[in-house]
């Protein structure tokens, strides 16, 4: 495909998701999805197809996630797949929420990884998995730790 910038187009899409999220168009976000897209959430779930992702993502924006803001915080790396695919590392700051369960969960920030492809002249999400950043172990990454002796 010519023409088409990479970084251009994870931006639009993450845009496309915050904007998606942050009015609970749950249809705006289903569009963003390939029909055999595969997602992971925070807690672990793995819903499959567009079918199960679109029900999984409605019934939790309705009891716990309308109305919690997210926003982006970085687009940290995008590497190019063959066939015009890419993997994206995406941060967000997410507010605070009450799960299910009723558990209070804080403001947080998400680490969310996607595999896209291109389809129609855009980017869709082909699988995403999303990680809630565990803020107390930052301190103790290896790689980007300041005077950290490890784990």
């Amino acid at each position: 495909m010519t023409g088409f910038d990479l970084k251009d187009g994870v931006t639009r899409l993450a845009a496309d998701y915050a904007n998606a999220w942050n009015s609970s168009d749950m249809d705006a976000m289903t569009a963003l999805y390939t029909d055999d897209v595969h997602w992971v959430n925070i807690v672990g779930m793995h819903w499959r197809g567009k079918a199960e992702v679109d029900k999984a993502h409605r019934i939790f924006f309705d009891i716990m996630f309308k109305g919690v803001p997210l926003a982006l915080e970085e687009i940290e790396s995008i590497a190019a797949l063959p066939g015009g695919a890419a993997v994206a590392v995406i941060r967000w700051s997410v507010g605070a929420f009450t799960t299910p369960a009723g558990v209070r969960v804080p403001p947080s920030r998400d680490r969310m990884t996607l595999v896209l492809v291109r389809e129609n002249g855009k980017l869709l999400i082909k699988h995403g998995a999303n990680i809630q950043i565990d803020e107390l172990a930052q301190k103790s990454d290896p790689v980007t730790a300041s005077g950290s002796s490890g784990p």
